[in-house]
């Protein structure tokens, strides 16, 4: 049987390696971000919060509309 060559170990660990750095670039790059103060997270909060039933009104409001012209003009019979 042939011994394996160096390369080959480090052909098995090399994954690992590569997983660490970027695991590692990851942790860098998170030491970086610019987090939201707890002010403009609430502030966000109620936007959202706002935001996303009044765009379904008015999207409901907008479908009651067309069923009642798609109604009116007898396309659907």
């Amino acid at each position: 049987m042939a011994a394996a060559s160096p390369s080959a170990g480090s052909r098995l660990t090399r994954p690992f390696v590569r997983l660490w750095q970027f695991l590692h670039g990851v942790w860098h790059e998170l030491q970086r971000v610019v987090w939201p103060s707890k002010e403009e997270t609430w502030t966000f909060t109620v936007v959202v919060i706002i935001a996303v039933p009044t765009v379904a009104l008015y999207m409901g409001i907008l479908d009651l509309i067309m069923v009642q012209l798609e109604r009116l003009l007898g396309m659907y019979q």
